[in-house]
């Protein structure tokens, strides 16, 4: 029987991010880079809203250019495939995101494999997790960078430990 330890490590996500936050402006602004996101909303889910909004105000916060892109639900899926696509092949846009979930109707493969693995930010696209299973992707989804990130600024070693991970869900679970 696996030993259970008595001791807790409070893990403060908050104050990380505003460290990654602040060392990524700092980046940006050394490099001189000119990054703009686009984020394509399909109808209006409350949910999805929250989500947008904490990614519009982290894009200000570190000097990104955001762009939200907001689609009726009634949208047909050519004309979708159509504004998806004129998004993407904007090269003001540096990178992009379809906001999930979309309504249900629609096939979210169909429009996430549209993203170029560059343009791919939550890579989210066939391509994209296929290189990152394969480990040659040079960028890791968010949510395993910041995970990642918290490990090792906790100093918190997985190796020779049980990790259970419930849910196999596409943004987190599966990665």
């Amino acid at each position: 029987m696996p030993e259970i330890s008595n001791s807790m490590i409070i893990l403060d996500g908050k104050k990380l991010s505003e460290e990654i936050l602040e060392n990524l402006k700092k980046k940006i602004k050394t490099r001189g880079l000119k990054l703009s996101l686009a984020v394509v909303q399909v109808g209006e889910n409350p949910v999805s809203k929250i989500f947008i909004s904490q990614k519009e105000k982290a894009c200000e916060r570190v000097g990104i250019d955001f762009k939200l892109c907001k689609l009726p639900a009634k949208i047909s899926v050519p004309e979708l495939k159509k504004e998806i696509e004129k998004i993407i092949k904007n090269p003001a846009n540096s990178g992009v995101i379809i906001q999930l979930p979309l309504p249900k109707e629609f096939f979210p493969e169909a429009f996430l494999n549209l993203i170029p693995e560059e343009k791919d930010i939550d890579v989210l696209s066939e391509k994209s997790l296929g290189k990152f299973y394969q480990g040659t992707l040079k960028i890791l989804p968010p949510t395993v960078q910041g995970i990642l990130y918290l490990f090792k600024n906790y100093k918190i070693e997985l190796k020779g430990k049980n990790v259970v991970i419930v849910g196999a869900g596409r943004l987190i679970g599966n990665p």
